[in-house]
């Protein structure tokens, strides 16, 4: 689990605190390492790689785990500390080296290492399955296609998460005052009724915190194109209900939303 950060106000004259908020801080992971060599020579050769690989200049790094069924998560986290190195005799030797690495997580959520993705088409003949099949060379990631927009362009999304997860959405092909909404939140985002996406380009809206963009392939920002009320909605742990509505389509339309699931722990929800 992460840490939580929970804001309280005292109450005067009596016992107790009013809760206000909470929210999930970075986490510190210590992960022991030896490094071992045939001799003194290979021995700092893999000391030196490490070292290099370590530098939170170069950006973060996955944190992988993976159970004995096969399912992995990853963790994006930064080197902080533990391998300024050590004298003493258990620290290391002539041909060993031993370090105990701590990495910050400033997302301190595990992401699935398989993403999501949920298909919108047009017509039942121009929809991929409705489930993955033998045509993907694995299950996952998890493919779930409506065969039109009618009715509704209703379909359930499950994140099978107990932490919220934030959808990346792309949009090819002619279509017409997008609207995408979660109907089991009541969040939506639209686009203004007389923002036509032409044929052969693509918009994606992406949710993620920290990134918020609403571009064209060229790079365009779009988000002047947004309707005032617009939200970009997140999926909440559980079942979602979620619509997709446009205009003026044809057989080539295409809305996918993919998404990866977080979680609390690299094991459970």
């Amino acid at each position: 689990m992460p840490t939580y950060d929970l804001k309280a106000d005292q109450l005067p004259n009596m016992d107790g605190g009013l809760f206000r908020s909470v929210r999930a801080t970075t986490r510190d992971i210590t992960i022991p390492v030896l490094i071992r060599g045939v001799d003194r020579t290979s021995a700092l050769k893999l000391h030196n790689r490490l070292l290099r690989s370590l530098s939170p200049h170069r950006g973060p790094g996955w944190l992988t785990v993976t159970e004995g069924d096969g399912i992995s998560r990853h963790l994006t986290c930064y080197y902080q500390s533990g391998a300024e190195g050590s004298e003493s005799q258990d620290g290391g030797g002539f041909t060993r080296i031993k370090y105990p690495l701590v990495f910050r997580a400033m997302d301190p959520y595990w992401y699935s290492n398989a993403e999501r993705q949920h298909d919108w088409h047009l017509t039942e003949g121009a929809a991929k399955p409705f489930l993955s099949s033998n045509d993907y060379p694995d299950f996952f990631p998890l493919r779930i296609s409506s065969s039109s927009f009618s009715p509704d362009g209703l379909v359930e999304v499950a994140n099978d998460s107990s932490v919220d997860a934030w959808p990346v959405w792309t949009c090819s092909g002619r279509a017409e005052g997008l609207t995408l909404e979660n109907v089991t939140t009541g969040k939506s985002f639209r686009m203004l009724d007389d923002f036509i996406i032409q044929s052969g380009q693509t918009v994606t809206i992406d949710t993620r915190p920290g990134i918020k963009s609403v571009m064209a392939a060229d790079g365009e920002n779009l988000w002047p194109r947004m309707k005032a009320d617009s939200a970009l909605w997140r999926l909440e742990p559980g079942r979602n209900l979620v619509r997709v509505t446009a205009g003026g389509t044809t057989a080539t339309t295409l809305v996918r939303l993919h998404y990866v699931p977080r979680y609390l722990s690299y094991v459970g929800g």
